[in-house]
């Protein structure tokens, strides 16, 4: 078992002595490697909550920061490298700082914890009240509760659109945790949404509510000759010439990523270039967080948004999480259980 420090925000305190168990980044890069260790247990400063985490997640930006940690780097403009990875969480509220009102102990939270911070694939947690943290609705527990990181990025083509009734949208990988999240938003705008996904996943994308779901290996969509308004490949993979078939004149097209061998780019530059919002990567607005971690609560409430979940791995078994997540060929979240004592 590893024992290595970790770097903190600068504004938490640690706990002298005290150590909590982690998946610790041992090695970044193509040949990466997650052992499972101690690490300070973290202190709330004032302000902040301390989190006894149950469940997290292993997605598409933690395998971006595992493996390509250079470009993380430019991300986060240079902060230090944590060791700790993991965004999404849910957990209880176990102690909080001087001057937090809006938790107390045994609350039952969710959210998205700060990447400059160690992240919640630990038992434990430290962020601000202030951040994109929210109370768990009752009926949920918590391994249907990690869903925010796929949904907040979905959430910036969804606003991006500014999609309402009336609206068509074709949502190509609509069901990994970006597109299925696309699904559930745009559906709960009122849009009518035809979701192309793997065969196998054509049930699970149904009982998320698209109004039409296509094996996209059949002569369904091989061979669609529909237009439509907005088309967001949620997986970076759809080929240029057919989105660009897909697409009415004035449709938008929106991305995930610039596709095999950066084969959006050029488009999305000369969208740039000209000022038009034909092609783009759209991305939530700076500081929207904590504002849509409350609605996602809100919409989980009232049965308008659910987990769709792959898998469940134990903490121990994380090393074998990301590899299964980084072939690509998972479906809405695949979580990561950490019990509690």
């Amino acid at each position: 078992m590893v024992s290595v420090p970790v770097a903190g925000s600068g504004r938490a305190r640690r706990g002298e002595g005290e150590a909590m168990k982690a998946a610790i980044v041992t090695r970044f890069g193509s040949h990466w490697s997650i052992e499972i260790g101690e690490a300070p247990k973290p202190v709330p400063a004032a302000g902040e909550l301390l989190v006894r985490v149950r469940a997290a997640t292993v997605n598409r930006t933690d395998c971006g920061e595992l493996r390509h940690p250079l470009i993380e780097r430019l991300i986060t403009r240079g902060q230090p490298r944590r060791t700790i990875l993991g965004l999404d969480f849910a957990g209880e509220v176990e102690a909080v700082g001087d001057g937090v009102t809006a938790f107390a102990p045994g609350d039952r939270v969710f959210g998205m914890n700060p990447r400059s911070r160690p992240g919640a694939q630990a038992d434990y947690i430290c962020l601000p009240e202030s951040g994109a943290v929210a109370a768990i609705p009752a009926a949920i527990p918590f391994d249907q509760a990690p869903v925010c990181e796929g949904a907040y990025y979905a959430s910036g083509t969804i606003n991006a659109f500014a999609l309402g009734p009336g609206d068509e949208i074709l949502i190509y990988g609509a069901s990994g945790a970006i597109g299925a999240a696309a699904v559930q938003l745009a559906r709960d705008r009122g849009a009518r949404v035809v979701a192309v996904v793997d065969g196998q996943h054509v049930e699970l994308t149904r009982r998320l509510g698209a109004d039409r779901v296509i094996d996209r290996t059949t002569p369904e969509f091989t061979g669609m000759t529909e237009r439509f308004g907005f088309v967001l490949d949620a997986v970076g993979k759809l080929p240029v010439r057919k989105w660009r078939r897909l697409l009415k004149p004035e449709g938008r097209f929106a991305v995930t990523d610039l596709g095999p061998w950066w084969q959006d780019a050029p488009f999305l530059l000369w969208s740039a270039i000209r000022r038009s919002p034909r092609v783009s990567v759209p991305l939530p607005a700076r500081g929207s967080a904590p504002g849509f971690v409350r609605f996602l609560a809100d919409r989980m409430a009232e049965g308008r948004f659910r987990a769709a979940v792959d898998r469940v791995y134990k903490l121990d078994e994380i090393a074998e999480a990301y590899r299964f997540v980084q072939t690509g060929q998972k479906a809405g979240i695949v979580v990561i259980e950490i019990p509690a004592g």
